[in-house]
């Protein structure tokens, strides 16, 4: 990579994106003016071209009380006359061990067809993030609050939706540069923000989009439910349709729909902090990952602490494996991705 300039660089990665998804020609000028940047590709050159590419979007996972640093993979590619080559278990490798390197704890990523969770899931990943669609009609809201589209100059409006986000147990947090790009695709849907506000004060947020059908709600977060009827009313108002469906996190109990993927990067820290978080688990676990040698591991969790083990006294257990043990029950989430 060091060979080409980044101008170069840049260019391959965005033919090659250009050959493999098919996104708008307005997209991916947005993704690679607000999104790409070099520092965060990762990729496999052959003959000066890039073959095989990803890029490493910095996040954070709220979990188990803490916030955990997460690198999203995003826009996971490889030329089509270099496939079943290997090229793309090999750009994941070294992604791993990179994360690995710079102190990463976990990673995720949004399988772009329903066969690749398979592919990734030889690569450490578990099926993890899960979501669903309510259907909504229109019904009688609070009529205490005013609904406004939203302007770029209401900071206010990004430290609502950080908050309210940040009162999940379990999901994946935007910054406020995020927040931007998060607009800006929202935008060029030609879709909408909508905020509720009672005597000035932010009480709730809907982010929409007209579909033939319905209207497709991104994300609802609001005070009450009542305000959240009426941020719906008015998205629908705003689209011209009866209906909304609005994503939403799966509760404890329901199955939900698979999303995203999780990978353990660093399993030696996010045992530590599992253990700290639930004291009472008692369990001893042989990791194996064949990426990340340091993660082959025996470790014991008991009374609070993961302390290291003999190998012969921890259950055998891969590193996507882990991942699910850890979080299952946590239903972890994410929504506004671009994927």
């Amino acid at each position: 990579m060091h060979e080409m300039t980044s101008a170069d660089l840049k260019s391959s990665v965005r033919h090659l994106w250009e050959l493999c998804f098919r996104d708008t020609p307005e997209f991916t000028d947005l993704y690679f003016r607000l999104r790409y940047r070099d520092a965060l590709n990762e990729a496999i050159l052959r003959d000066g071209q890039v073959v095989s590419a990803l890029q490493l979007i910095p996040y954070e996972l709220q979990t188990w009380g803490a916030r955990l640093p997460l690198a999203y993979l995003s826009g996971v590619c490889t030329h089509p006359q270099a496939r079943r080559q290997g090229l793309m278990r090999r750009l994941l490798r070294q992604t791993h061990r990179r994360l690995y390197a710079e102190g990463c704890p976990v990673s995720s990523l949004i399988p772009a067809e329903p066969w690749l969770f398979d592919c990734y899931a030889t690569s450490g990943y578990a099926p993890l993030f899960v979501y669903d669609w309510r259907r909504l009609s229109i019904a009688t809201g609070d009529d205490t609050v005013t609904v406004s589209e939203y302007r770029e100059d209401s900071r206010d409006v990004y430290a609502y939706f950080s908050r309210k986000m940040g009162e999940r147990p379990c999901c994946v947090l935007h910054s406020e540069e995020d927040f931007g790009v998060v607009l800006a695709d929202l935008y060029l849907s030609e879709g909408s923000l909508w905020v509720a506000r009672r005597d000035g004060t932010v009480t709730g947020l809907v982010f929409c989009v007209s579909t033939p059908d319905v209207c497709r709600i991104g994300e609802c977060l609001a005070d009450t439910p009542a305000v959240a009827r009426t941020l719906v009313n008015r998205a629908c108002e705003h689209t011209f349709m009866q209906e909304a469906e609005c994503l939403h996190p799966v509760a404890p109990g329901e199955t939900g729909r698979p999303l995203g993927m999780l990978r353990i990067i660093r399993v030696a820290d996010v045992l530590a902090l599992h253990a700290r978080t639930h004291p009472d688990t008692e369990a001893c676990w042989r990791i194996s990952d064949p990426d990340i040698p340091e993660n082959n591991v025996c470790i014991r969790l008991s009374q609070g602490t993961a302390t290291p083990a003999a190998p012969d006294e921890g259950i055998p257990t891969g590193i996507g494996e882990l991942a699910a043990r850890l979080w299952s029950d946590e239903r972890p989430y994410m929504s506004l991705m671009l994927n």
